[in-house]
Parts: structure tokens; sequence; C-alpha cells
């Protein structure tokens, strides 16, 4: 885990080289990152392991929310869920909607920022597409990626951030290539999706796209994807999405202009014909209700209501019982529209077999708002010939939910799958629209740096260690000769006067060697002690050492006293106990004699508030 100082050293590294991105260079550099003031407020968050991740999906008409956690080397288990009505009309822009994600968020969240928060754009904000490229070097590949997508779909570079992920390479027509999937997205809504979130107090660790938040049941190892190709149909009311992924990695996405609307308006459509023939034939859909039944207008809310009788196992009765329409009939006349769709599926993925040149379907995932999916599945499985199943991550056989969904119903635990899916992004491997690839690579190779100074200041911190300990055994050796000599002198021995002097000096000599030692290494042994001890909420930013003389009874002799000034950051209330802890810690060590607090008070530092302190120590 990466601690607050290499944090903020990264954070200035960042800034510097995003201020030397000027107009005219690679398109990449300058595309690829956010505003400079969003980056720098979520850094923080990218670096901080919290196990508990929670993700926002935000609907035309609900909020859903899920909440999971990931203890260190443990499975992953949901906690929390919930759906919230969005006002009719209430406008994403305006403060009114501001206060209700707040205060929504700070009951399924509360207060503490001890979890990663993730949203998503919308589909029709972005796009997704799957490219080839040459095999390149690393310093080629975010050009190549670059253009290759501005070929296959132009876009403006000044008004869109470009992030991807290298999946694997292939071989087409001979010639080895890398697979590459890209995302574009518009830099406005982005920025305005991390405002929102950072306006409320709740910065958002990443934003994604749907694709990749189904994407992330699959790398968390929420669904078993067996090695196989595997895709998911996504049903909606307007219109259906379909995900195909090889390998825990999507291959192809794509939308569908068919949906449960669709489903809606072709049972309309059939049962006004019927309603035309005047309901005689043996195919009549009312054909047991009677002729008053027969003239009872339809609208599209009456025909999705029908619809959603098909996933129940109750009878159809109430208001929808006036149509005299059984399940059987209701199947039939939504027929048209469900081939259209199959017909939509089937093309992709021979689009993805054969133009793509990936392996084919297996299994295919299916899943709908509403509770039509066994009847729905089974058709569609039975026209692709392939085996299918409802997508349900969220059902309480799963190990991970661990019966939290006990009591809601298969439709509703659809609803929460995007937001599952957000909760179950990494930094690892979620794309992430506001810390890209090239932001990525950046902060590698300005932490690759950090670790090398860190390693050669760890060799050169041994290699004086050594010498440190090579000295003490001489001295210990020279301590063990002289009480030789004292015994011998003890017991008579004569002759020794001239051994002893020499002795004697010999150790005099070590000793001025052990003061220069000292004053030499004085710093070392400053900072080891101060790193040993120094806990990551407090940040040193000065230490200064000197060493004062003083007479003492065999002459002058040296005393150390080091200033110490830093910074402590958390909890605002808890700031004074945190500098009191810190200098018991201190006080316990074996090199420092006495340690005095000169100044405490607290100030700004990074954004917040902080304890700004100073510190006397004398040594040992």
């Amino acid at each position: 885990m990466s601690s607050p100082k290499e944090i903020s050293s990264t954070e200035k590294l960042l800034d510097l080289i995003r201020n030397d991105n000027q107009p005219g260079e690679t398109p990449d550099a300058s595309m690829t990152s956010p505003s400079k003031k969003t980056k720098k407020e979520n850094m923080p968050g990218f670096f901080s392991k919290k196990s508990i991740s929670v993700g926002v999906d935000i609907g035309l008409t609900e909020l859903n929310l899920v909440k999971v956690n990931q203890p260190s080397g443990g499975q992953w288990e949901l906690l929390d869920y919930k759906k919230v009505s969005i006002k009719p009309g209430m406008s994403r822009s305006s403060s009114e909607f501001a206060g209700f994600l707040k205060s929504e968020l700070t009951q399924f969240c509360g207060s503490g920022k001890v979890f990663n928060l993730w949203s998503m754009l919308q589909s029709d904000k972005v796009e997704v597409q799957n490219i080839r490229i040459p095999k390149v070097g690393k310093k080629q590949l975010r050009n190549a990626v670059y253009w290759t997508a501005k070929k296959n779909s132009p876009f403006d570079e000044d008004e869109t951030i470009l992030d991807f992920e290298v999946q694997d390479e292939v071989i087409e027509n001979g010639i080895r290539k890398l697979s590459v999937l890209v995302c574009t997205a518009s830099k406005r809504e982005v920025e305005k999706m991390e405002d929102l979130f950072s306006g409320i107090g709740f910065p958002l660790t990443g934003i994604t796209v749907i694709p990749f938040a189904m994407q992330n049941l699959f790398r968390a190892n929420w669904l078993p994807s067996d090695d196989q190709t595997v895709a998911t149909l996504y049903i909606g009311s307007d219109s259906s999405r379909i995900d195909i992924f090889s390998e825990e990695n999507l291959i192809m996405t794509r939308g569908i202009r068919a949906g449960v609307n669709s489903m809606a308006e072709s049972l309309m459509e059939e049962y006004a014909a019927a309603a035309v023939s005047g309901g005689k034939s043996s195919s009549s859909p009312y054909e047991e209700s009677g002729s008053g039944q027969a003239s009872a207008p339809m609208s599209l809310a009456d025909a999705k209501n029908l619809i959603s009788h098909l996933g129940s196992d109750s009878q159809i009765d109430g208001e929808d019982a006036r149509f005299g329409l059984s399940k059987e009939k209701i199947f039939e006349m939504i027929n048209s529209a469900l081939e259209r769709l199959v017909r939509q599926v089937e093309r992709t993925f021979e689009h993805s077999a054969v133009v793509l040149g990936n392996e084919s379907v297996s299994f295919i995932y299916i899943f709908c708002d509403m509770d039509i999916c066994m009847p729905v599945v089974d058709y569609i499985s039975n026209q692709l010939r392939i085996e299918s199943g409802v997508l349900d991550p969220m059902s309480p056989e799963n190990s991970f939910s661990g019966h939290v969904t006990s009591n809601t119903s298969i439709a509703d635990r659809a609803s929460f799958i995007s937001a599952l899916g957000l909760a179950l992004s990494d930094l690892s491997y979620t794309p992430n629209l506001i810390f890209t690839y090239s932001d990525k690579e950046k902060l590698k190779s300005i932490r690759s740096v950090n670790h090398a100074i860190i390693s050669a200041f760890v060799v050169i911190l041994l290699i004086l260690t050594g010498v440190f300990f090579w000295t003490g055994s001489i001295v210990d050796q020279k301590k063990t000769k002289l009480a030789g000599l004292e015994q011998q002198l003890k017991n008579g021995v004569q002759t020794i006067e001239i051994p002893a002097r020499t002795v004697i000096s010999e150790i005099r000599e070590n000793r001025l060697m052990l003061k220069k030692f000292k004053k030499r290494y004085f710093g070392i042994a400053i900072i080891r002690e101060l790193s040993k001890l120094t806990p990551e909420n407090v940040s040193l930013l000065a230490v200064n050492a000197k060493m004062e003389a003083t007479t003492g009874g065999e002459g002058k002799d040296l005393t150390e006293k080091v200033t110490v000034s830093g910074v402590i950051e958390g909890d605002p209330g808890f700031l004074e106990s945190a500098l009191a802890k810190y200098v018991f810690e201190l006080k316990k060590s074996t090199v420092f004699k006495k340690i005095v607090i000169d100044k405490s008070n607290r100030g700004p530092f990074h954004a917040s508030e902080a304890l700004h302190f100073t510190l006397h120590i004398d040594f040992t």
C-alpha cells in the first residue's frame, strides 16, 4: 500500500508532467486526461486500499445503490443494496438533485470516506469499440490506438476522453496484432459527473460504462466464465444490449433497438387486429371473455402489465383480466417482436465469430427489469440453439450474496446488476474515465523512479549499518582485551605498564574515531529512527539537527539536538490526540532522550485542515 508521503510526491510530479503537455504535442497526451482540478482531488482515493466499495447507478427514474466488501485475501460479500425513486422532472444539474443524492449516499454509506465510490455514464454518452493495431513498442502504443480509433470512429480530441485496454495478441491474416478495447466519452459529461459527486462531499474513485461494469462480474469472479465465450443480453424498455466476453475480457458490445416496448407495441397491434376481426375466429385472444372485453382499449402501459405476467405463476386477474388474454396468447402475440430481437442477436454473434474471428458464443445470460425472463430465455435459447440462463448474480443461492436478497424478486434483483458491477470495480482491471491508461503509465514511471531512489537509500543505509557494527565489534574486542589486562594487574602481574599504555592509547584513538563516526552519521541515525516511528498520517516537513560542544569530566563532549517540523492529517477531532500519541511513541525510543513540543497549531494542508507542529529532541 502506498503511503501518504509517496502519494503526495506522486501528485506533485503528475502536476509537473501535465503542465509540460503544451498544445502541439502528441494528441493523446492532452486528450486523455480530465481537468487538473478533478484529477488532483481524486488522486488520494486511487491508492488508498479500501475493502468496501459502493456502486451508484443513476437511472432515469431510479437511483440504485450496492455496497460490497472484500477483505484482504478474502472473498466478496454483498453488504447492502437500495433502490430509491427519483422525483419526476428533477434535473440532474439542479441543486435539488444534488441534495437528494447527498442525502441518500449519506444514509447508505455513512459520513466517513472509508470506501471506494464508482459511478457510470449512460450508454448514449460513450462509445466502446474493439480495434486491432500492429504490435508496436510501449512508447508508440498510445498513438497507434489513438489514430486507429479515430479512423474507425472520428471524434474531437479536445472534447473527448479516450481510454483503452490492451487485451491480448491475435493473428489477423497471418500478422500478429494487438486486440485493444477502446472507450471514448464526452469530457464535459465526465467532468459534470465528477463535479456532481465532489460538490456533495463524495468524490468518485472512478467513472466507467455499463459494458465494463458487466465485465467486472467476471473479472471479480463473482460469476464463473469457465474460459468460455459467453454473452449477456439485457432487454430494456426502449432498447437492448448484447455484450460478448472471452476469458473475462469484453470483446464486443452492441446496442439493439428492440426491447420491452417493442413487445408491448406488437401485443397492442395484434390485439387491435383481433378486435377488428370481431373476436369470432378460433384464434381470437379473448374467446373466453365475451364481446364486452373484446372492445376494451389497450394502452402501452396495459400491454407492459400483461407482459409482466409471463414471469409469474399466478393467473391474470384484476384490471388486466378485462382484456381476456391468456399467458399463452400474450406470448404468441409478442412472438414477432421476439423474433426480431433474436435475429439481431444472431447477427451480432455471426459478426463476432466470422468478421472479428472470435470463438463462437457457447452460453448466453439474459436479464430484464421486468419479470418475463424464463419464457423469453427459453425462446431465445431455442432459437439461437445455445445454452442460456437468467443473469442473477445477486441470487440468494450465490455464496457472495449471503442470503441478503432472499426477500427480493428476480426482477428487482436484475435492476441492481449494473450497480453491482460498478461496486466490483477495481483500478487494476476496470477502465476508468477519470484515471486513464495514459495517466496510469505516467504514474508507473514516476513510482519506478521513487522506488529506485528508495532502494539506493536502503543499500547505503545497510552499508553504513555494517560499518557501524564493524566499528562496534572493534571496540568490544578492545574492551575485552583491556578487561584481561586489568585482571592480570589485580593478580600482581608485572611489566604490563608499556602494553597497558599502548592499549589505552588505542582506546582513546578509537573513542575519537567513534565520535567522528557519530558526528558523521548523526543525520542518518536521526532519519532511520524517525522513519521507523513516524506513522502514515504524520508528514515530516523539516528535520534540523545540530551538535553542541559541552565540557565534561574528561574534556569536551558533543550534545545532539534535533528540531522536527511536520503536519498531522486525519479526522479534525483527533489531531491533538494523534500528536500526543506520536510524541509518546518517540519517547519510547532508546535513541531519543528528551522530547518537547514547541509549537502545535491547526492550519491548511493539501486543501484540508491539518495540525502543524514543531518538536525539540535531545539524543542520549
